[in-house]
């Protein structure tokens, strides 16, 4: 059991942990205010263990009993509540004398760092070169002739609400890249605020049977960290999706889900395709894109003769077959040509975010199959507010991306 600690370092404060109550029936007769200084039905100052509530109850006791029992000594009383008798003199002197029972406010020890100084922590930690604790007060210590310990320098971080974390990893953007996306935003914010409610936009992703990111960081006594199974090689599902104003399409696993071989054979190598090739992707255009977004916006009753295809630009979506396809199957034909690197300025990111969050959450797939099963729960649980609220925000998305000229954007 740990130990408890008072604010008042008294010599006395240590008889807390040794008191032996009297029953409820025995302190009655002792004092009859026991009732009303005590909640019904429990045994007086029973929560004597919760360190100052128990003592500051000890003190009232003391006084208590003093005054309805004058000629009581202090060596009785104490006695009485398993106290010495200089605790009892001591606060029924100071209750006579009208003083309070409770312990004065303490401002505790000035801390190191005042204003200046912290301010001086929390831009020095934003640094480049400052990467850690240990690094700030080095830096402080060599430029502002400031020391700090480590630990000063992490509550003060802290207290300002920093957190020490990861980066996020992403592509690296060039002047072409930027220069694409600022184009491509600047073309939808030109276009009428109800157009993108008849685009559809698609992608695919892989989902792994086990977490494979990163394990959280958590709180842990020394010598028990844990540990945190990981396979070597994870099952793995690869679908197609899309997603509209209107709703969403089934999904399609293909080539790089668990057990499942592309039957399309490469012409260059002579083998067949290790993940998605053009004749695949031509599939997942006729079988699932097209029907389904035909079904999405026929239902809707709006855009079924205009609605359009969004893309990415991956080897096997752009081929000429298949842009030919688009261009003779889909109504409004391919929307704008999707910039490269640009993830996030794509909704059915956060679509996949929600998707995989969802699916290591709730869900426990042991196989393939429960993956699939569980993948498919999921979209059929998609709400159509979540579609509204991607769609309705993608000309801020755009915006935020002229305003940041070209730079990745936190949507």
């Amino acid at each position: 059991m740990p130990v408890l600690r008072h604010s008042h370092r008294s010599k006395h404060s240590s008889y807390s942990s040794k008191i032996k109550f009297p029953s409820d029936q025995a302190f009655k007769v002792i004092c009859p205010a026991a009732e009303s200084c005590c909640v019904a039905g429990s045994r007086p100052f029973l929560s004597m263990a919760k360190g100052i509530v128990a003592l500051q109850k000890l003190r009232e006791q003391a006084a208590t009993l003093k005054k309805y029992h004058p000629d009581w000594s202090f060596n009785k009383i104490g006695k009485k509540i398993g106290c010495r008798h200089s605790f009892v003199s001591r606060w029924v002197r100071r209750d006579q004398a009208c003083e309070p029972l409770h312990d004065q406010s303490r401002s505790g020890r000035p801390p190191k760092a005042d204003a200046a100084a912290q301010e001086h922590i929390v831009m020095a930690a934003q640094l480049p070169e400052c990467r850690t604790a240990a690094d700030v007060a080095a830096k402080l210590q060599q430029d502002q002739h400031l020391s700090f310990s480590v630990t000063t320098v992490k509550r003060v971080l802290r207290q300002h609400g920093l957190q020490h974390l990861s980066p996020v990893a992403r592509p690296m953007l060039t002047d072409s890249h930027k220069l694409a996306r600022v184009k491509f935003a600047k073309a939808v914010l030109r276009r009428d605020k109800t157009s993108k409610r008849r685009w559809l936009n698609t992608d695919s992703k892989i989902f792994h049977l086990h977490k494979m990111g990163r394990p959280l960081r958590r709180w842990c006594s020394p010598g028990a960290r844990g540990t945190v199974p990981r396979p070597k090689h994870s099952i793995a599902a690869h679908v197609y999706m899309g997603i509209c104003y209107w709703g969403v399409t089934k999904l399609m696993f293909v080539t790089g889900t668990h057990k499942q071989v592309s039957k399309f054979v490469n012409p260059k190598s002579k083998r067949l395709y290790a993940g998605v090739g053009s004749s695949e992707y031509s599939e997942v255009l006729s079988q699932m894109f097209v029907p389904e977004d035909n079904r999405l916006f026929q239902q809707a009753g709006q855009w079924a003769d205009k609605w359009q295809l969004q893309q990415d630009n991956a080897k096997p979506h752009k081929t000429a077959t298949n842009m030919a396809y688009i261009a003779e199957n889909v109504p409004g034909g391919h929307f704008l040509t999707w910039p490269a690197c640009s993830p996030d300025m794509s909704p059915i990111e956060n679509m996949w975010a929600w998707m995989e969050g969802k699916l290591h959450k709730e869900y426990q797939p042991k196989n393939v199959e429960e993956l699939k099963d569980s993948l498919e729960q999921i979209r059929q649980s998609i709400p159509a507010s979540m579609l509204h609220n991607m769609f309705d925000g993608f000309q801020a998305r755009m915006q935020r991306v002229v305003d940041l000229d070209g730079e990745y954007i936190n949507m």
